[in-house]
């Protein structure tokens, strides 16, 4: 007979229902800062919250066959699954000797389970979203790789939880030289896995309207905002894990997410927008160059 574990089951539905909230309260900031800086009122935090209601709330939605409806709920299980494997303070459902290969490769399939979606609705600008989405991710592997790989060859491990602790006993990553500057490789890495700009051509809203997501509308959009909103908690939690030294409770885990989180606001505020050939020119040259100087230093 199974037993099952109670316990365990309510710490993992809390977890979710957390990081759900919490991820939809930082959409929130996210808009309101970038308003603020741009000396606008912007909408209220708790707004997507409200957005995700009110599509959740319509009677139907278009559907463009099963790959179509597939595509959300594929991203958001990557989404959910990536969470799981993560070191928040004293919980970590799933664990490896190499969670952090897994957590780095579970972050990049949502994009791909919204590109499957978006391409079977057969809109044109949904294909150009598509293009322009696999383009840049093909195009920040390098970078993104050289990040993790000077992170492993200087903690000597690839599980999250031995690289925490190590960082607690010698310091966080980023007061290491070489891993300073695989910080900056891995903040503008965070910035395109965000979508935020320079590198939100996939969506260009005022070019493409909204690109991949276009087609999406009802409880499909609700599934993606939803979705969203766990992988902007989970990837600002991996940052934080892997730089800032991981935490020893949720309070300290969620400051140092809003930090990241207020730095990617930043840049994303001053910045214009990359065509797609620059971001991809940018993407090959300066920081692949900052991650190789960071690879070289840790060896």
């Amino acid at each position: 007979m199974i037993q099952i574990d109670w316990k365990l089951v309510l710490e993992v539905i809390g977890m979710l229902i957390y990081a759900t909230f919490m991820g939809f309260i930082f959409m929130g900031i996210e808009r309101k800062a970038m308003a603020r800086i741009q000396r606008r009122v912007g909408p209220p935090i708790y707004q997507p919250i409200l957005d995700t209601l009110k599509l959740l709330g319509k009677k139907e939605s278009v559907s463009h066959g099963f790959i179509y409806d597939f595509g959300p709920i594929f991203a958001l299980g990557a989404s959910i699954t990536a969470l799981l494997f993560i070191p928040m303070a004293n919980f970590q459902l799933f664990s490896s000797n190499a969670d952090l290969i897994v957590v780095a490769y579970l972050l990049e399939v949502p994009m791909l389970g919204i590109m499957l979606g978006a391409m079977s609705s057969g809109n044109p600008y949904s294909a150009v979203g598509v293009q322009r989405g696999l383009l840049t991710m093909v195009a920040m592997q390098l970078p993104y790789g050289l990040a993790l790989i000077a992170i492993v060859q200087h903690w000597g491990s690839f599980k999250l939880s031995e690289i925490v602790a190590l960082q607690g006993v010698h310091g966080w990553s980023i007061t290491v030289p070489a891993l300073l500057l695989a910080f900056i490789v891995f903040d503008i890495v965070f910035q395109a896995m965000l979508g935020l700009e320079p590198f939100d051509i996939i969506t260009a809203p005022a070019e493409i309207s909204m690109g991949p997501m276009l087609e999406y509308g009802g409880k499909h959009a609700a599934l993606l905002f939803t979705q969203h909103a766990v992988q902007l908690f989970a990837e600002t939690a991996f940052f934080a894990v892997l730089f800032l030294g991981g935490a020893s409770n949720i309070l300290e885990l969620l400051i140092k997410q809003v930090a990241v989180l207020f730095i990617a606001i930043f840049v994303a505020s001053i910045y214009p927008r990359f065509t797609i050939d620059q971001a991809a020119k940018f993407f090959w040259k300066w920081p692949t160059i900052l991650g190789i100087i960071a690879v070289l230093l840790t060896m």
